[in-house]
């Protein structure tokens, strides 16, 4: 309802109006309705969720969550995956990170804290509720093909000493991630209780095919088969497999000296992911078969390692040359000390009381001889070079993703629940991962990795930010044109989507 005036404009000589709002008319009154609504009251951090609350859409994640969990239960899992993908320090104090974001707006009364979240990881790590939600997952899909890719999670050694978190190297969680075919994004995982040899590693990547209703899996592992014995377990498995390989190893040594010749050839140069790359085809008689690969050449890759040895040699130089040698000294543990690793490379004396160094230049060029290349051998199927490159690549990421939101959420008390808050993280660190790479695989469908990189759209639609109005309504602060293509691009809207 309004109130009218009309008055008299000399200036014009006609005749004007002015209005007051007087309120919405309830019940034959004019209610005011608007007064609480005249000043922003929150601000919430919203733009970097966007991508993410589209993919819990899109993959139905909410609900498939929903029927294995409780709706607190699984309103926690997904922001605990969130968390771990944009500000994984909100862990230390998640109520506070989440009453500053969006996601208080769509799940209002969600109480979370450190005793929700750890009961949560307990109960996921001590029952089979991952792997029903899996399948859950697996039930979306069409396509019956997956590839599965190796992963090894290095554990940490917790303590009370000053060094409280230690990388045991000789220990690993090894977990097997099923990529479903279709959608190329993380479908299913399934844990293993320890260290496998690869004739376990494909009996165990078969198993959780026939597990998850796959009808075929590609296995991809990055582990390095330094055992010839294990490589002929891959070969003769049957199961269709990619994996890297040093290029020292015995079985591709004498082929790589063969094609160096080759590398160079601008027959052989290709481009993968804006990279200048030389590929070259193998195959290598192996028993019975044949053995089929790729020898790869990155001319970046070369200069970085020898730039990188090059300077700290300079610098271990610098230190060790003229270096005092007392009588209680021994040279051998100082020049030890000071070199480290690069103490093969160095070459010393002592003359007249003082230490004097120089560079083996032969070592350093036997060192450096393969600088650059890569090898990457396959079987069980026809694989171009760019596919099985960019199969290893995602192994690799997805290994240290896994390794990274692990060390950050486990910060609870490592009690005897220790491992099962574990394995309860193993199933968030999945949920994060197949949210991140269905956001990548939206990017690359619109086209906009060919302008731009994820990093750069992402920081671009952080600055968006929610405005809680107080009447209960929302909106969004205004978008620049960069972001306003970004989101109509991937027809992604602006507004809230409880």
């Amino acid at each position: 309802m309004y109130e009218i005036t009309y008055y008299y404009d000399k200036e014009t000589r006609r005749t004007r109006q002015k209005s007051r709002y007087l309120g919405k008319y309830v019940d034959g009154k004019p209610v005011r309705v608007r007064e609480k609504a005249k000043n922003p009251e929150r601000v919430y951090v919203y733009g970097e969720l966007i991508p993410y609350l589209n993919a819990i859409r899109s993959l139905e994640l909410h609900e498939i969550l929903g029927t294995h969990l409780t709706e607190h239960e699984a309103r926690i899992s997904l922001t605990l995956a969130i968390i771990a993908l944009t500000c994984p320090d909100a862990i230390y104090n998640p109520g506070a990170w989440f009453e500053g974001t969006a996601l208080s707006r769509i799940y209002p009364g969600l109480k979370i804290s450190s005793q929700t979240v750890s009961k949560l990881l307990k109960k996921l790590g001590e029952t089979g509720l991952p792997m029903d939600i899996c399948r859950s997952c697996i039930s979306k899909q069409e396509s019956g093909d997956s590839r599965v890719y190796d992963l090894m999670i290095p554990k940490r050694h917790h303590s009370t000493s000053l060094r409280r978190q230690q990388v045991n190297t000789q220990f690993f969680d090894q977990i097997s991630l099923y990529y479903d075919w279709s959608m190329s994004v993380p479908a299913a995982y399934f844990p293993h209780p320890k260290n496998l040899t690869a004739t376990r590693l494909v009996k165990n990547a078969v198993a959780g095919m026939h597990i998850f209703h796959y009808r075929s899996t590609t296995l991809i592992s990055g582990r390095e088969f330094n055992s010839s014995m294990n490589i002929y377990g891959l070969i003769f498995s049957g199961t269709p497999f990619v994996i890297p390989i040093n290029p020292d190893n015995e079985l591709v040594r004498e082929e790589i000296k063969r094609r160096r010749s080759e590398l160079m050839h601008p027959k052989n140069l290709k481009i993968f992911h804006g990279e200048t790359l030389f590929v070259v085809p193998i195959s290598i008689p192996v028993e019975s078969v044949q053995m089929h690969g790729y020898v790869c050449y990155s001319p970046r890759q070369d200069e970085e390692e020898r730039n990188e040895y090059n300077e700290d040699l300079e610098l271990i130089l610098d230190s060790l040359h003229n270096t005092p040698i007392y009588k209680w000294t021994d040279p051998a543990a100082a020049v030890h000390d000071i070199a480290g690793r690069y103490e093969p490379f160095i070459q010393w004396k002592v003359e007249e009381g003082r230490l004097h160094v120089s560079i083996k230049q032969k070592a350093v060029s036997r060192q450096l001889r393969d600088g650059g290349i890569s090898v990457i051998l396959y079987g069980g199927g026809d694989f171009q070079w760019d596919q099985c490159m960019q199969w290893t690549s995602e192994q690799k990421e997805d290994e240290l993703f896994f390794g990274t939101v692990i060390s950050s959420l486990q910060i609870y008390p490592h009690t005897v629940d220790a491992d099962m808050i574990r394995q309860g993280l193993f199933f968030i660190a999945y949920i994060s991962l197949m949210l991140k790479r269905w956001v990548e695989r939206q990017f690359e469908s619109a086209g906009l990795l060919s302008v731009s990189s994820v990093q750069k759209i992402m920081i671009d639609l952080a600055k968006i930010r929610l405005i809680g109005l107080g009447n209960d309504r929302t909106v969004v602060t205004g978008l620049h044109s960069r972001q306003h293509d970004i989101l109509e691009c991937l027809k992604w809207p602006a507004d809230l989507q409880a």
